[in-house]
């Protein structure tokens, strides 16, 4: 079989690797930085020191939420949210739909990163797992692992 030069793994490698930028907007979303910079726009360092990012990796991460579509940074190297990371992922406001992500970040995110077991052993991969409790009594012991705990 010879190979189709229209056929390219690039569909597979963007899927295959979705989960990084998946993981830095849920980090983005837990770090606070959308609404941080719904209050105007900011300066790297500035943006590190009040959300707790480290220099080492500050530049990297602000820069790939650039070329997520998320932030925006003109030439004086000042981050804007983007339009839809003004409108829906500022906790301020009413369109705020990180709490999903919220959710997503704190409880779904490791569950996933155990399916190949989950489906080679068939064991549940939900709060049972770790404390034999049912999923929501779980849930109920700490709300800030809801789904609806996007406090400002």
């Amino acid at each position: 079989m010879s190979v189709n030069e229209s056929i390219t793994p690039e569909p597979i490698l963007h899927l295959g690797l979705g989960f990084m930028a998946s993981k830095t907007l849920l980090s983005a979303v837990e770090l606070n930085i959308f609404t941080v910079l719904a209050r105007g726009g900011r300066d790297r360092a500035s943006i590190a020191a009040e959300v707790g990012l480290h220099p080492r990796s500050s530049a990297d991460f602000l820069d790939a939420l650039v070329s997520l579509g998320l932030l925006n940074r003109d030439d004086e190297g000042i981050y804007h949210n983007s339009p839809t990371a003004e409108i829906f992922l500022d906790r301020a406001k009413p369109s705020y739909v990180g709490g999903i992500l919220e959710m997503a970040n704190a409880r779904l995110f490791g569950f996933w990163d155990n399916l190949t077991d989950a489906l080679r052993t068939g064991t549940q991969q939900n709060e049972v797992t770790h404390t034999g409790a049912p999923f929501f009594a779980t849930l109920s012991q700490d709300p800030s692992r809801g789904a609806t705990s996007s406090t400002a």
